[in-house]
């Protein structure tokens, strides 16, 4: 159920007509931010909730072949959590998470608005790009040699911390004055954010931008759990910075990513095969295997750049970050609750 004090302005059910206009794509949803196409202003706001967390703990229980990126995800989510909970709410969920075209949205860690998925899930998340960096196998040795950040053990040492700080933040909610507690919470996570962006960093250098996704994944859950810490803590002015740095720092290690640069790059060892018939072949094939991971990267630079915007309405409202967490926290049935702009 909804916090009294937030039942009157933050709807447990999206309006109608903002789920009619993304079906008929004249809405589209960017992150937590649903914005008009013709006009170009936005018109509503999604927020995870404790339920959308329960049910992406659900989804991913599920063992899954690796990369698990872009469409492979909501497939994963859709596909797998109506069999394991054979009831309607669960169904009902995926319907909504299908109609605004947010399911692949649900088990990254851009996450919908401000993340409050408990030490669960984003345990489960990390085990994930966990995988995805032992997956790079050979390739991370060999840059390891040579660079110490993108040492195996380093990177293992940097995950476990992570998930320490993630259960701090919910240890949180549980004491009486927990503010000293988140705050130290986003310091670490502040801290390990730079060092998953400094990884990213590398492997964009030396022209990998897939061997970098992991790392701008955990970037990515980093910087979630410093803003939900700061918001808890009161702190919302250094909440808002923190996200504006996040999505900064998505965004400019995203323009290194172009999907046509990387695949005429991956076909230098192709070049016999220019001009022919199996060079376009060859070509078709790069580029299908590279469009899903670029497609999540532009949906995490989006994401991130909407968390930011749905904070500036947070600060129009005078609706504080510890309530509107709050309020997420608490509802239990509904995947996503929707807030509505302030009219200009």
């Amino acid at each position: 159920m909804l916090s009294s004090i937030m039942s009157d302005v933050l709807l447990r059910q999206i309006p109608e007509h903002l789920v009619a206009g993304v079906r008929n794509g004249d809405l589209k949803v960017y992150g937590s931010i649903i914005r008009s196409l013709s006009e170009g202003r936005i018109v509503g706001h999604l927020q995870e909730t404790a339920g959308l967390g329960n049910f992406a703990l659900q989804a991913l229980s599920t063992p899954a072949m690796l990369p698990l990126q872009g469409a492979s995800i909501a497939a994963d989510m859709v596909g797998h959590g109506v069999s394991y909970a054979q009831n309607e709410q669960i169904k009902a969920a995926v319907d909504v998470l299908q109609n605004m075209q947010v399911a692949n949205l649900a088990l990254s860690a851009a996450g919908i608005g401000v993340s409050v998925a408990g030490f669960a899930v984003i345990a489960a998340k990390i085990a994930r790009v966990e995988q995805r960096v032992e997956a790079l196998g050979d390739k991370l040795e060999a840059l390891a040699r040579s660079i110490e950040t993108l040492r195996r053990d380093k990177i293992l040492d940097d995950f476990s911390a992570l998930r320490t700080a993630v259960e701090q933040m919910d240890e949180g909610w549980l004491l009486s004055q927990p503010e000293e507690c988140w705050r130290e919470v986003a310091r670490q996570t502040h801290a390990l954010s730079n060092v998953f962006q400094r990884r990213a960093e590398e492997m964009l250098e030396h022209g990998d931008f897939v061997g970098a996704d992991p790392f701008l994944e955990a970037l990515a859950l980093a910087s979630s759990t410093r803003i939900q810490a700061r918001l808890a803590s009161g702190d919302e002015v250094v909440a808002r910075r923190a996200a504006e740095e996040s999505a900064s720092a998505l965004v400019k290690l995203g323009r290194e990513v172009q999907l046509g640069a990387a695949v005429l790059q991956a076909m230098n060892d192709e070049i016999e095969y220019a001009a022919s018939p199996a060079w376009n072949e060859k070509l078709d094939a790069k580029a299908d295997a590279f469009r899903s991971t670029v497609t999540t990267i532009r949906q995490r630079e989006q994401s991130a750049a909407a968390t930011c915007l749905t904070l500036g309405e947070l600060e129009r409202q005078r609706i504080s970050g510890r309530t509107w967490l709050q309020a997420a926290r608490e509802e239990q049935n509904a995947p996503l609750l929707c807030l509505l702009p302030t009219a200009a």
